[in-house]
């Protein structure tokens, strides 16, 4: 019989053989990483903190990273992410090891993971860098663990500026108080990605936004992969944290709504997003602070990026482009656009499997002749007028077509004939 914490580390790459021990000492250490350390990172001790000397710099915004059970601060993960932070900014970045701590038994790592958000509270007032300018990421416990170093910070007058919770940890958790657990009040703003809530994660929203990706469970790719929807998580926030891959989120009153009927979702109207899309999972949600609550979106499976916005809604779509495409369809094509969509979401809801693989095989045929008689569309902007006009059901058709079709040639959403 393989325990949780054995299947949890296996998934991390760890051997079987390794037997955990009861008392270990939770061990924290800090690998600094900046533009500047050129991927060999300066380790600092918890009980000699200082960073005289280092690469470190006050001026420079400051990420912590902590990591969840049965994991270290320099996994694979982790390392990923710290590249695509420095990549996208220049940071301080520490990715918090307590693998010593966080490779006992479940309930011990439980404990300590208190003892961790102390021990990294308390370092956050060491640097006296102001607290607007930390932001700690943490994943499974690690979540809990941030929450607590914002509780820590709090009790010294300082409030951070941003925890992001990556689908944290449910287990010993999800009957917590809010003084047991990550909150929203542990920081200005506490963004939270769901991906595993049936099993390792927590249903329940704990931030000022919670998103939940695919319904919050049962991630593509992951069927009977145990862990990896729960993995899944700090994969889609390192992703997000390019701007050549964004995903927008809708707010809804649940799933259902989202994937059947968003025109009962709110619309918010941002510049730049789609449909009335009201927040971005992941890295770019704190450019959306006024979208608060539970967020919906579907993304893709590939072995490169669960993105599905880098060909559909990339930067290279321009607004105004799109407005000149819609306007010069005319009146009559887009009622012709917007039936058509209709009729199949209308074999969706009935469930006519058949015919609406059928009807989706055939989208090909009608955007190519849409590109072909508008001078104003490119190829590339249809997929995004096709969702701009059916308000939000045609995104609902491509996820449900994924699911059901799998047999389609589509790879984003389908492919545009050559000639």
């Amino acid at each position: 019989m393989i325990t949780l914490g054995e299947a949890l580390s296996l998934h991390e790459g760890q051997e079987r053989t390794r037997r955990f021990v009861f008392n270990r000492p939770v061990d924290v250490k800090y690998f600094l990483h900046t533009r500047q350390t050129l991927g060999i990172p300066e380790v600092l001790e918890a009980n000699k903190p200082g960073v005289s000397g280092t690469t470190y710099s006050s001026n420079r915004p400051t990420k912590f990273i902590i990591h969840g059970f049965g994991s270290k601060g320099d996994a694979g993960w982790v390392v990923d992410m710290v590249n695509a932070l420095l990549e996208a900014e220049d940071l301080n970045v520490f990715a918090v090891d307590w693998r010593e701590g966080a490779r006992t038994t479940y309930l011990q790592t439980k404990r300590n993971c208190r003892t961790v958000g102390k021990i990294v509270g308390e370092f956050v007032r060491h640097l006296g860098q102001p607290a607007n300018m930390v932001h700690i990421i943490g994943h499974s416990i690690g979540a809990h663990a941030a929450g607590f170093a914002g509780k820590a910070t709090q009790s010294t007058g300082l409030k951070l500026a941003r925890i992001s919770g990556l689908d944290p940890a449910g287990p010993g958790f999800r009957r917590a108080c809010a003084a047991d657990r990550l909150d929203r009040s542990d920081a200005m703003f506490v963004d939270v990605i769901h991906t595993d809530t049936l099993f390792l994660g927590n249903q329940k929203p704990v931030g000022h936004v919670d998103f939940y990706p695919n319904k919050g469970w049962h991630q593509p790719g992951c069927i009977l992969k145990f862990g990896c929807s729960h993995f899944r998580a700090y994969k889609f926030y390192t992703e997000s944290v390019s701007s050549r891959c964004q995903f927008p989120a809708y707010r809804c009153p649940n799933w259902d709504t989202f994937s059947r009927n968003r025109g009962q979702c709110d619309l918010c109207g941002h510049a730049r997003l789609p449909n009335g899309a009201c927040s971005v999972m992941g890295y770019p949600s704190i450019n959306y602070p006024d979208s608060q609550g539970s967020m919906y979106l579907k993304t893709i499976m590939d072995p490169t990026t669960h993105c599905r916005t880098r060909a559909r809604r990339g930067a290279e779509n321009s607004e105004s482009n799109i407005e000149q495409c819609v306007q010069s369809l005319g009146v009559d094509m887009r009622q012709e656009i917007l039936e058509f969509v209709d009729f199949i979401t209308g074999l969706q809801e009935t469930g006519m499997e058949e015919v609406f693989c059928s009807m989706y095989s055939d989208m090909e045929t009608v955007v190519a002749n849409i590109a072909a008689s508008n001078t104003n569309c490119k190829p590339e902007d249809i997929p995004v007028i096709m969702e701009y006009i059916a308000d939000g059901k045609y995104d609902a058709v491509i996820a449900w077509a994924e699911e059901k079709c799998p047999l389609s040639t589509s790879d984003d959403d389908f492919t545009l004939s050559s000639s």
